[in-house]
């Protein structure tokens, strides 16, 4: 993923993605929080998961399944505009889109890269 792609995504209400396998491993996404980019993130990831858990960037939970099935979400109004999106597609009747995402070591990069940049032009302050 390109520098300004993860650059414009940081502008974003952004979704943090813990994709846990069936083997123990987790991988962790960024992307931005909708209900449709929610419900194509769990599709796409929904092979080999047990399960996902969806935050926010404060770490608050959006939501959490088993599988590709919601299993908790606090806010029930935001689940059901989720639901409008995912169902369809764990039915067959849509085909999941792919969305932007950038993984933990890309997210990482640019923060300290970012930070670097805001950190020499306090610098050229002085």
């Amino acid at each position: 993923m390109s520098n300004k792609s993860l650059s414009e995504l940081l502008e974003k209400d952004l979704a943090v993605g813990y994709v846990y396998g069936y083997d123990g491993t987790r991988q962790v996404f960024y992307f931005e929080n909708s209900p449709a980019n929610i419900a194509n993130f769990i599709m796409l990831h929904s092979e080999n998961t047990d399960k996902i858990v969806l935050t926010d960037q404060v770490d608050r939970l959006i939501l959490n399944t088993f599988g590709e099935f919601i299993n908790q979400c606090p806010d029930q109004a935001f689940l059901q505009e989720v639901l409008r999106e995912l169902v369809p597609m764990q039915m067959g009747e849509k085909e999941p889109s792919e969305i932007l995402t950038a993984n933990e070591d890309e997210f990482t990069k640019l923060l300290y890269e970012e930070d670097q940049q805001v950190t020499e032009a306090e610098l050229r302050m002085l």
